[in-house]
């Protein structure tokens, strides 16, 4: 009944936000195949906004799939599960709201004085990765339901769009830094800001 309920209010906000979708999918386009596409986008705070409004709202399907298809799922994530679907989709939230928090700690420790807007821009390009992802799954996930495919498969297709997506924006992220920084500032930056929370989730996942 939750996950029913929180599908509804998905459609919903999803089926109110399609207009406005197709005026940033152009900037959408630009800020994937662009580096300078992200400025573009960044910097219009109209699109930004959108962009982020976007991200947020499909954070619903994505904490879905994570606890239906047990994307993330160490031994502690197990136990919550066997107490209940809905307990562990409560986790699932937690830890993705853990993940985000430790990136945003590490991005506001390591802010720079000087050129921080393409710091900043390089930081949430991730909102606009993770809309392109979501755009791909959805789709992805639909056609493997209709083909009766099972959970291993589905799981297995969700790694490898999330890795295959992941790699294209630490190349754009990359591009972004080096705008303003050498590279091997670029490359120190990238290992704090994204190696290192995504290696502990990973770790976390495989260890506890």
């Amino acid at each position: 009944m939750i996950v029913n309920i929180i599908m509804v209010v998905f459609v919903a906000l999803a089926l109110a936000l399609l207009p406005t979708f197709f005026h940033f999918a152009p900037y959408l386009a630009d800020a994937v195949f662009r580096a300078r596409g992200s400025e573009a986008l960044e910097f219009s705070v109209r699109v930004t906004r959108d962009r982020n409004m976007f991200a947020y709202v499909l954070l619903i399907p994505a904490v879905l799939i994570m606890s239906r298809y047990r994307l993330y799922d160490p031994l502690f994530m197990q136990q919550i599960g066997d107490m209940g679907e809905g307990w562990y989709l409560l986790a699932c939230v937690g830890v993705l709201a853990a993940y985000l928090l430790v990136r945003l700690i590490i991005y506001l420790f390591l802010k720079p004085r000087r050129h921080y807007e393409y710091f900043r821009l390089a930081h949430r390009a991730i909102y606009t990765f993770f809309i392109l992802l979501m755009l791909i799954a959805l789709p992805a996930l639909g056609l493997l339901t209709v083909v009766d495919a099972n959970d291993v498969i589905i799981r297995s297709v969700m790694y490898v769009l999330l890795v295959v997506v992941y790699f294209v924006f630490i190349i754009r992220k990359a591009q972004i830094l080096s705008l303003t920084c050498n590279g091997l500032r670029t490359f120190l930056y990238l290992c704090a800001l994204e190696f290192i929370p995504t290696a502990a989730l990973v770790v976390s996942a495989v260890v506890l």
